[in-house]
């Protein structure tokens, strides 16, 4: 039998080799070195067979908003198991472990960014948030407004954090996706990128209006390929604007970076981007997934989140399959009252609704409706009108989308 536990101080660097080695990334002590910070984050948890460490993983502590409530939640990460000890069960084996301790921690939800989605839908997890990747050339294009905003954009540095955060909460009061960042988060993983081992800082420019308040901020980076003049490049990290002088000027700000060939982001889907510009065409617009979630704690997950605004009082019932957290498995009362939702045991009932946990995560932040998956055959449903109820219920006000990679 494997054995679990959270990996000894003298096993890190056990450690950062079974994770450098299965994610290609730097296993020199250099390499080792630039990642201390996440032991400060997330301590891992090892698994051993024959007393030797051949997988890991990590939960963050986190808490993310739903419809602008925040909800805590575990951020798993940095999966990873030695080639020659895959398929023999132990990051699923893993995978289990983790989702007992977030429950025995508080922590009712559970996201995970992966380009192997099938591996953990498995285990309970499904896409619940998503991007589009916007992708243009400042050469091709011009802001579509000709008359230039009131106010200006300042570049700033992490003393400035605060300031940024104050504008970062209150985009985020209604949304469904960001954290709730700490200032260590901010520090390592906004104005640095967090699997960045150079810890290299971004660049960051604040929105400021006429009056001074800041209403907006860019977070970016540059990178230029091998001399001699070969095509550069801007990731714009994150886009935030709280006014259309904001939204303008930022725009405008990062448009003027026209020495550079090429600048994407992975933004909303609902984001005005193409049309904020006089050429929607030169504006390559592709679907990106983004983050998966997993709901740990039926009970404690629907009673921390409100109710959709607007939704209607009533109740249904829903049949969770869940074999991967059996304390979900059964039939639950989902009920709606007085703008919030609660979750109590219904055994013996019959399902209004039917649903594996994987697409109940979908439908928990409003990123699939109950009614599309009934139509797709990922849920059924012995009574229509419930359906059309866990829509009203379950409605985010904003396209779920995760805010921070991790």
């Amino acid at each position: 039998m494997p054995e679990i536990r959270p990996a000894r101080e003298d096993e890190l660097e056990r450690v950062h080799f079974v994770v450098a080695y299965s994610f290609t990334s730097d296993r020199t002590a250099k390499g080792r070195e630039g990642m201390r910070h996440l032991e400060e984050l997330a301590w891992p948890t090892v698994l051993l067979a024959d007393s030797e460490i051949v997988a890991t993983l990590r939960v963050y502590d986190f808490t993310m908003l739903v419809n602008g409530v925040p909800v805590p939640m575990g951020g798993v990460s940095t999966v990873a198991c030695l080639p020659e000890h895959r398929r023999q069960g132990y990051v699923g084996t893993l995978l289990r472990h983790a989702l007992e301790q977030m429950r025995e921690a508080g922590q009712p939800l559970s996201g995970l960014y992966t380009p192997h989605p099938a591996l953990y839908r498995r285990y309970g997890w499904m896409v619940a948030a998503s991007n589009l990747k916007y992708t243009l050339n400042p050469k091709q294009v011009a802001p579509y407004k000709a008359a230039p905003p009131k106010g200006r954009a300042v570049r700033v540095t992490e003393e400035d954090q605060p300031l940024v955060e104050q504008v970062f909460r209150r985009y985020s009061e209604r949304r469904t996706g960001p954290l709730v960042r700490s200032e260590s988060w901010w520090k390592e993983a906004f104005f640095r990128r967090i699997y960045d081992d150079k810890r290299g800082l971004s660049d960051v420019a604040v929105w400021r209006e006429a009056d001074g308040e800041a209403t907006g901020y860019v977070c970016y980076e540059s990178e230029r390929g091998p001399p001699p003049f070969q095509p550069s490049k801007i990731w714009l990290r994150e886009f935030v604007a709280l006014t259309a002088d904001a939204y303008q000027g930022l725009l405008r700000y990062i448009l003027s970076h026209d020495l550079t060939d090429e600048i994407f982001w992975f933004g909303p889907q609902d984001d005005p981007l193409a049309y904020a510009v006089d050429d929607s065409y030169q504006v390559k617009r592709e679907y990106m997934e983004n983050m998966m979630l997993r709901v740990v704690d039926v009970e404690r997950a629907v009673g921390a989140r409100p109710a959709a605004p607007g939704a209607p009082e009533g109740a249904l019932s829903l049949a969770i399959s869940d074999a991967a957290a059996p304390w979900n498995q059964g039939t639950w009362r989902i009920e709606c009252s007085g703008g919030k939702l609660s979750a109590k045991r219904a055994d013996g009932a019959n399902g209004d609704l039917l649903m594996e946990a994987a697409t109940f995560a979908a439908v928990y932040d409003g990123f699939m409706n109950a009614t599309d998956a009934v139509r797709a055959g990922l849920a059924e449903a012995g009574d229509g009108r419930a359906a059309l109820l866990a829509d009203r219920m379950f409605a985010s006000e904003y396209p779920p989308r995760g805010t921070d990679f991790f």
